[in-house]
């Protein structure tokens, strides 16, 4: 077994984190999230020191079981959310590095490897290293005894270690079958969507729903994961556990690490080298396409030809509209009766509708000019006027998203056991804000557009920017606040109130002034974009 160069390793992780701190510095986004680390996880490290020093204070009171099952609960939870988070983080970024085919051609793979595993325990420790210390430091104070503070941290610190090259060595497996299957290849949009959620939902059930906690607890208690308990528990006072145990758990858990970093490295070596299926796209210059058969003889060739280019290259590049499935999240967290089999929530199908609405409003028009990428200035000069282009941008996303929105808020709605008039004004505002939202993402889109590049899973594309997001997304919340607080005092009131008016009645109004908002604001986002794209001209 070829062994790393620990030069090599230093600069290729020294790069990586270079990246990942310039990337942080120089976007919006990456600003909010130090500023939201520096504030939160001193606060979230505080707390649970202060929890392990009662914790461990109360030792002499707690009986050898329940104190089991809370130190297994705390190894299981850290081993989940680092195999979770690396797992995505691997799958659509760092499993293959930057300029991965200059590193392969300079140095050996290994030390490449080690470096990119290095740059991301570091990360990982910039999370999570400060609420790891505060309980290793207040559990010890809290019983006294120092032997307490190295095993608890040391202990902490290979289970993060082997959650990272777990999840690492999960997402190049995800990797390696889209490298090699010609079905995973084709449908890798559909295929990552469903994969993405299925983790997500896993995650919320594992972290909120009680009877999934005790049956992965139950499972965990059975397995070699439990024997790690012992190497804590040893150090502890007041408890009687087996040094022969601990001595077992410590043998497992580095021996777990030693066959994850073997596991990962051949990996590594079958991903990064591997010659990738290319799915036949043979085009047929007589075939007609549904999109055609939509379009064809109802809108310009022009307008056709724009929405066409647009499902494309979703298609094709699904990265380049990843950042549209968002609001959809919204969905999970509320899905999780799915998990308890308990009711559907009545306010849920209008989540669902105005969600998807947002979705696929934002989709394919809330960056029409930097959407365009390089191929911009053959648009500008095509024979395609600012209204075909924003028209065919619209109904990119207005044509699949209608009949998913409404299918999906029908569904909902009769699982809620809506009665008519709510699910009606349900079924109307999902409609009328799925037809509306792409016009008021392109008029915020027009107005903060966004021409630079983003890394996004180990790509340049051209993202839109925070101004956009926020501007789109508060006009939305704005124009539809009026049926979402009719709908919620009428189906689900927070606090006993009573109106003067009949329900019906109360959802009529509150759905007219959210239709007329809608029209207002779509309207005028549609004609200044194609105002702006006829007008524009290149710097």
């Amino acid at each position: 077994m070829t062994r790393p160069n620990a030069r090599r390793v230093r600069l290729v992780a020294r790069t990586e984190l270079r990246r990942t701190w310039r990337n942080l510095r120089e976007s919006t986004r990456g600003v909010v999230m130090l500023l939201g680390g520096g504030l939160m996880v001193p606060l979230y490290s505080l707390g649970m020191g202060a929890l392990a020093y009662f914790g461990g204070s109360a030792l002499a009171e707690t009986g050898i079981r329940q104190l089991r099952s809370a130190a297994l609960s705390v190894l299981a939870m850290l081993l989940a959310l680092v195999v979770f988070v690396e797992l995505q983080r691997s799958a659509k970024q760092v499993g293959e590095p930057d300029g991965l085919d200059g590193l392969l051609t300079t140095i050996p793979y290994v030390d490449v490897l080690a470096g990119v595993l290095t740059a991301e325990f570091a990360r990982i420790l910039g999370a999570l290293g400060l609420p790891l210390l505060a309980l290793a430091v207040g559990l010890t104070a809290g019983t006294g005894r120092p032997l307490v503070f190295p095993i608890v941290l040391l202990t902490t610190l290979l289970v993060t270690a082997l959650g990272a090259l777990l999840g690492y060595a999960g997402g190049l497996t995800v990797k390696l079958a889209a490298a090699r299957s010609a079905f995973v290849a084709r449908h890798r949009a559909s295929v990552g969507s469903i994969a993405s959620i299925g983790l997500v939902v896993g995650w919320i059930g594992l972290s909120t729903v009680s009877s999934v906690q005790r049956s992965v607890l139950r499972a965990v208690t059975h397995s070699p994961l439990a024997w790690v308990t012992d190497v804590v528990l040893v150090a502890l006072p007041n408890v009687s556990a087996s040094p022969l145990a601990a001595a077992g758990g410590w043998a497992l858990l580095l021996g777990s690490v030693v066959a994850a970093a073997v596991g990962t490295k051949w990996l590594a070596r079958a991903v990064w080298y591997v010659d990738p299926v290319q799915p036949d796209r043979e085009f047929d210059a007589d075939e007609r396409t549904l999109s055609d058969r939509l379009l064809t003889g109802r809108v310009s060739t022009a307008t056709r030809v724009v929405a066409q280019k647009s499902w494309l290259r979703a298609k094709r590049s699904p990265f380049t509209v990843q950042f549209a499935v968002a609001p959809l999240f919204l969905l999970v967290y509320r899905g999780r009766f799915l998990l308890t089999g308990g009711p559907v929530p009545a306010t849920l199908p209008l989540t669902a509708g105005l969600a998807s609405a947002s979705a696929f409003g934002a989709a394919f028009t809330l960056n029409p000019l930097g959407g365009e990428e390089r191929v911009l200035p053959l648009t500008l000069t095509a024979d395609v006027s600012g209204r075909e282009f924003v028209t065919g941008l619209v109904l990119a996303g207005v044509l699949p998203g209608l009949p998913v929105t409404m299918a999906l808020v029908g569904g909902l709605g009769v699982v809620a056991g809506l009665g008519p008039a709510a699910l009606g004004t349900v079924l109307a505002a999902a409609s009328v804000a799925t037809l509306a939202a792409p016009a008021v993402a392109a008029g915020t889109g027009i107005v903060f557009p966004k021409f630079e590049t983003s890394s996004v899973h180990g790509r340049e594309v051209t993202v839109p920017s925070s101004w956009a997001f926020l501007s789109y997304f508060a006009l939305l919340a704005v124009a539809v606040l009026p049926t979402s607080a009719a709908f919620l005092f009428a189906v689900d009131p927070p606090f006993s109130v009573s109106f003067p008016v009949e329900t019906p009645l109360l959802l009529g109004v509150g759905f007219g002034v959210t239709a007329v908002l809608l029209g207002a604001i779509g309207g005028l986002g549609y004609r200044y974009a194609a105002n702006r794209v006829a007008t524009y001209r290149l710097p």
